[in-house]
């Protein structure tokens, strides 16, 4: 198996979208599989313009020169796409979503219809059949991670793929407060990671142990107490010196 671990976090290689993706990446190459991983931060890839000179002119080649063409080679070539993506007010993050939105050069300009009675249009090139979707987001509820589920399933069927898991651990904010919260977490992680690289899965009782959150609300609002303190020491310096200049 080879696999493409696509880190859309502005962050890059800082954040716990990283730490996460690192866990599922250990997981896998201790599987068997080979893994690509991009920090699209690091990157320099433009939104698409909609020119659709990829499937008018040029018919699976994107019109632009940026950093997609070293993720369009590993996109061909993977068999495992895993899109680690922190929740950016309910969605993916802008870098993100402008390489979902250039893939679109994988598709051709005709029209059919799905095994599911679907309109799409057919493909160029492949996408990787399977799909995974790693995923923090700041707050304590799990809930928060349901639209970019939502869009990550369906960007999945578009490209004729197939989503096989979505690894999402809630809390970011309280964790990096308090780092070894997600230790735990991790090891399961690289648990998933090894199974699916051996079983083309993550067995449902992996699943279910990373499904539940690391933190009680109880315990998150006491963790992320000491960033909201760390805010208003901060805002109270910003008013001091801003009171110094008037």
């Amino acid at each position: 198996m080879r696999a493409l671990i696509i880190n859309g976090s502005a962050r890059g290689a800082k954040g716990v979208t990283a730490k996460m993706g690192a866990a599922l990446a250990e997981g896998l190459v201790q599987g068997g599989a080979h893994v690509d991983t991009l920090f699209v931060a690091d990157m320099n890839i433009a939104p698409c313009t909609a020119c659709l000179s990829c499937m008018h002119l040029h018919p699976g080649h994107c019109a632009q020169r940026d950093d997609m063409d070293v993720v369009v080679p590993l996109l061909k070539q993977a068999d495992l796409l895993v899109w680690a993506a922190p929740v950016y007010t309910d969605t993916m993050s802008a870098q993100l979503k402008a390489v979902m939105d250039r893939t679109i050069c994988s598709k051709q300009p005709f029209l059919y219809q799905d095994a599911g009675g679907r309109v799409r249009h057919p493909k160029a090139w492949d996408m990787p059949p399977k799909v995974m979707l790693i995923s923090t987001g700041s707050f304590p509820e799990p809930v928060n991670f349901e639209p970019l589920v939502a869009t990550i399933r369906a960007q999945t069927i578009n490209f004729g793929g197939s989503c096989i898991a979505e690894l999402c651990v809630p809390g970011s904010l309280a964790i990096q407060m308090e780092p070894s919260v997600l230790e735990p977490h991790l090891a399961l992680i690289t648990q998933a990671g090894r199974e699916v690289a051996q079983e083309g899965r993550v067995r449902s009782g992996t699943l279910a142990a990373i499904q539940r959150p690391p933190l009680s609300v109880d315990r998150y609002r006491e963790l992320a107490g000491r960033y909201e303190n760390w805010c208003r020491k901060k805002q109270a310096k910003m008013a001091e010196k801003q009171a110094g200049k008037s």
